[in-house]
This record gives C-alpha cells, sequence and structure tokens, in this order.
C-alpha cells in the first residue's frame, strides 16, 4: 500500500517532534531543579525516569501487536491522551510515589507515540519508498531536542518547574492528540497471518540467528549512545559548562542526530544488512572514544557530542530497518515489537548505568570509555547477523 497524500507523513513528524521533546526529554532536562525545588534526592528522579524508559520498553511489544491489528491512528492517539495525563499527575502531586506514578504513564504512552508505531505506519503506507519517509520521521524526531532541551530549561527558569510541565503537558496533550486523529487517516490493513498463524510467522523469525544476533549488536550500542548522550548535561557540567550552557549543548546532540540521519538516507541501500549493522556498532565505538578523550577547548567538547548524536541519529535509523531489511513489512509492528525489546531496555537503564559507573569511576568521561569497549565487543554478534 501506498499512501500519495503528504498528510500522513506530517502527522506522523508532528507526533514524533512533539512526542520526544515532551514525553521523553522534558524530565532529564529538569530532573536537576525538581530535585531542588522539591528536596526529593536526584537518583530517585533519575530512578523514576528509568523506570518510566523501562515501562515504554515493556509495553512495547504490546503496541506492536495493537499497531498491527488496529493501525497506528487509535494507538498514537490514545497514547497522546495517556502521555499528557500522566504529565499532569505528576507536576499536581506533592509526593514522590505519585510523581513516579504519573512518568510510568507517560512512559508507557511512549510505546504508542514514539517510533515503533511510527516506523510501522511508513513501512505500510510507503512500501517501497519507506527509507525517505523514515528519514523524515527521524529528522523530527531528532530536532526535537534541538527545541525542546532550551525551551523547557527556559520556562523551568522562568517559571518553576511545576508550571511549566504543565504547560508543556497541555499544549502536547492537544496538538499530539489532534495530530494523531486528524491526520493518520490512511487506510490501514491488518497481517495476512492471523491467530496461530501469525503467531507462528513471528516466532519464526525471532528464533533465527541474525534476529538474536542483530539486536543484540545494537542493543549493547544503543546502552552507550544513550548512557552517554542523556547524561551529557552532568558530563558538560564537570567539564566546567553551566546548567544553561549545557542544555543548550545537550539540544545540539539532536542536531547533530539530524546529520547522522541525513547521513544514513544513502547509505541505507548499499552493502548488506549486515555490513550496515557492523558499520552502525563500529561508529558507535569511534564517537564514544571521541567524547570520552575530549575534554578541551570547549569548541571541541561541543563537536564530540554532535558527532555522538549522529551516530545515535543513525543508530534508530539502523534499527528501524533492520527488520524490514531482513523479514520484509508482514506483521512489521508485531516484529520490530519482539525486535526492539532488548534495544528499549538498553536504552532505558543506559542513563541510570552510567550514572552510577560515574561514580564508581569518578567522572563520565571514563564512562564512555567503558561503553566504547562494550561497543567494540559488540562487533562481535554483528558480524554474525
Amino acid at each position: 500500500m501506498r499512501v500519495e497524500t503528504p498528510g500522513a507523513l506530517v502527522g506522523l513528524c508532528l507526533g514524533q517532534f512533539l512526542s520526544w521533546g515532551v514525553l521523553y526529554y522534558s524530565l532529564p532536562v529538569g530532573a536537576t531543579r525538581i530535585a531542588a525545588g522539591t528536596g526529593w534526592p536526584a537518583p530517585a528522579i533519575s530512578g523514576i525516569y528509568t523506570a518510566s524508559l523501562l515501562c515504554a520498553a515493556l509495553v512495547g511489544p504490546w503496541s506492536g501487536r495493537l499497531v498491527d491489528r488496529f493501525g497506528p491512528r487509535r494507538v498514537m492517539g490514545v497514547g497522546s491522551m495517556v502521555g499528557a495525563a500522566g504529565m499532569a499527575l505528576s507536576v499536581a502531586t506533592p509526593h514522590l510515589p505519585v510523581f513516579a506514578l504519573g512518568w510510568l504513564l507517560a512512559g508507557a504512552a511512549q510505546a504508542c507515540t514514539l517510533y515503533p508505531p511510527a516506523f510501522a505506519a511508513a513501512s505500510q503506507w510507503f512500501g517501497e519508498n519507506r527509507p525517505w519517509p523514515l528519514t523524515v520521521i527521524t529528522l523530527a524526531g531528532g530536532v526535537s531536542s534541538t527545541a525542546f532541551a532550551p525551551l523547557t530549561a527556559g520556562l523551568i527558569d522562568g517559571l518553576g518547574w511545576r508550571p511549566a510541565l504543565a504547560l508543556l503537558a497541555l499544549g502536547y496533550g492537544i496538538a499530539s492528540t489532534s495530530a494523531a486523529l486528524l491526520l493518520l487517516t490512511a487506510p490501514w490493513s491488518r497481517p495476512r497471518r492471523t491467530g496461530a498463524a501469525h503467531t507462528e510467522f513471528v516466532d519464526a523469525i525471532a528464533r533465527t540467528r541474525a534476529f538474536r544476533n542483530a539486536r543484540l549488536a545494537l542493543a549493547l550500542a544503543a546502552a552507550g549512545l544513550y548512557g552517554v548522550t542523556l547524561n551529557m548535561i552532568p558530563l558538560l557540567q564537570e567539564l566546567g559548562f553551566g546548567y544553561r550552557d549545557a542544555a543548550v549543548v545537550f539540544g545540539l546532540v539532536g542536531a547533530g542526530q539530524l546529520l547522522g540521519r541525513v547521513v544514513f538516507l544513502p547509505l541505507s541501500r548499499r552493502g548488506s544488512a549486515r555490513t550496515r549493522t557492523v558499520g552502525q556498532v563500529r561508529s558507535t565505538a569511534l564517537a564514544l572514544s571521541i567524547v570520552a578523550v575530549t575534554a578541551a577547548p570547549a569548541a571541541l567538547v561541543v563537536a564530540s557530542a554532535v558527532l555522538a548524536g549522529a551516530v545515535r541519529g543513525a543508530h534508530t535509523l539502523s534499527v528501524a530497518t533492520a527488520v524490514s531489511d531482513r523479514w520484509g513489512r508482514e506483521a512489521y509492528a508485531t516484529v520490530f515489537g519482539r525486535f526492539n525489546l532488548p534495544i528499549a531496555l538498553a536504552i532505558a537503564v543506559s542513563p541510570a548505568l552510567a550514572g552510577l559507573s560515574a561514580s564508581a569511576l569518578g567522572s563520565y568521561r571514563f564512562t564512555a570509555l567503558a561503553f566504547a569497549l562494550v561497543a567494540l565487543l559488540a562487533l562481535l554478534p554483528a558480524h554474525r547477523t
């Protein structure tokens, strides 16, 4: 099936821009201010963010099955409403457990609004022409941090964290839900196989060596890329950057993602699926090594952060195309949900893992080097895909 109207692509892009900017980035940007304003321990805020991402990862396979069955319009529309409600709950309470519950709801909403449902939609609606819509969709998601990180920091500094996040939640709920319900109206075809035949089809793919090794390699690479880039603010503060300047550079990581995704597009048809996975893992090890060894001048530190963002941006497309390039588009959402689960889990635990590593090693730069070594180990399964 191919969709000729640009409305579907606009809707997917708006959903990614808003969902990444609000549901994903607002808590890490505001974490230090939330801890200072409430007296809650900073590690508790980090733990809640990790729990939110874990919730998103665990809900992912279920969300994939829902997308295959009902289409992205319903799943992303409901997910947007749940995400806004979760954020509203988190800012309305003085109690840390209720704050955590709100972000768990936001995490579940991420599984229904971030890349996987959008990738499934693009794979069906744009068919063989999917590389460029996938790139455009991820460009919209990537630029969200560039826009929302400084915006969120500015709102928090100007209004306080509760009014700032409440304002973001309200705007997100209206805009993202409207984008899904009004623009994602193209016809949706369910998988040809149903019931036991559908389950066996997905299970047969999941049992292959290529499936297991590809997702392991990409999960290890993801742990390093997200662990380092999502801790870019404390890493930069460690090097002498102020909070606002660090937040701006954190936003530039998103700009780096755009560069990585633009570069990925012409490379997406070169070589085999295996060589592209190997190239992604090698690039991860190199980028993290550069972050680890760059301490000055400030311009080079910023450039290393942008490079890490570029490799992270390419990683997103590497994961998205790893499934369709190897196993086609049949039941894509369900297969991708299974494939992406350990990758999403790695992304979820990586910020906390990086924080613990930095405490143990005494530096976020040493943590980046440790993750670079893990990426080198990931080359072993990458070569077996």
